[in-house]
């Protein structure tokens, strides 16, 4: 009977042991996001955006780091991650206490919404060519600039200063938000309000030979830019 009693303490020992190795070690699949965001751990700071199912509609912030990862912005990922649990008294109060290591880059892609990242010279609204030598010519060439992973604009409409949210952004869809502008008055202001004016407009754009092209909810072109070098 003892003899019993001592093989099966020494079954569930060994199964023991194994469980809690097994807990303390284990490797899943991440999916990162192309760009970092604003976020607030032990004080501001930038976080990776992180999703474990690619299925997932959002993305959850990630406020630790992966040893071994080289991030690039602009590009989205699918990793090989092990999640390693530390011992609680070994760890910081401020600390994580999982280490995350790379196990290994599974698929590196560019993030086709980047592309927009640029600046972005105004040739035509409404399919219109900007006036160069009438009486309507703007005072200076109205720009557009997109801070992709900020998701905000600015530039100038030909007089004044721009600046705005981006509300939505997809591979095909953009929208401005919380647009606003310094209030100077230029002897020529037809092109700069219809700028803006179509700016607001604007749902979805397309990419094409270096020129960027915005139209509104009827797909209808209103702005044409062109890539500045």
């Amino acid at each position: 009977m003892k003899l019993i009693a001592i093989l099966l303490f020494s079954i569930l020992a060994v199964n023991s042991c194994g469980d809690t190795s097994e807990e303390k070690s284990k490797t899943i699949t991440y999916f990162v996001n192309s760009a970092k965001v604003s976020c607030e751990g032990v004080g501001k700071m930038q976080c990776l955006q992180i999703k474990k199912n690619e299925t997932d509609a959002s993305w959850t912030n990630f406020y630790s780091s992966i040893e071994g990862f080289d991030y690039q912005q602009g590009f989205t990922y699918k990793l090989s991650v092990k999640e390693e649990k530390l011992d609680p008294a070994k760890v910081p109060a401020d600390a994580s206490s999982v280490a995350y290591i790379l196990v290994q880059v599974l698929e590196k892609k560019p993030d086709p919404i980047f592309r927009l990242h640029d600046i972005w010279a105004l040739q035509a609204i409404h399919n219109e060519a900007i006036p160069t030598e009438t009486d309507q010519k703007p005072n200076k060439t109205p720009m557009l600039e997109i801070f992709v992973a900020d998701k905000r604009m600015g530039g100038n409409d030909g007089c004044n200063t721009l600046f705005g949210q981006i509300e939505e952004l997809t591979e095909t869809r953009i929208g401005f938000s919380k647009m606003g502008s310094t209030k100077m008055m230029c002897p020529q202001m037809q092109v700069p309000n219809a700028f803006t004016e179509a700016l607001g407009n604007t749902t979805t754009y397309k990419i094409e030979n270096l020129h960027l092209y915005f139209y509104n909810a009827e797909g209808k072109e209103i702005l044409k830019f062109v890539k500045v070098d």
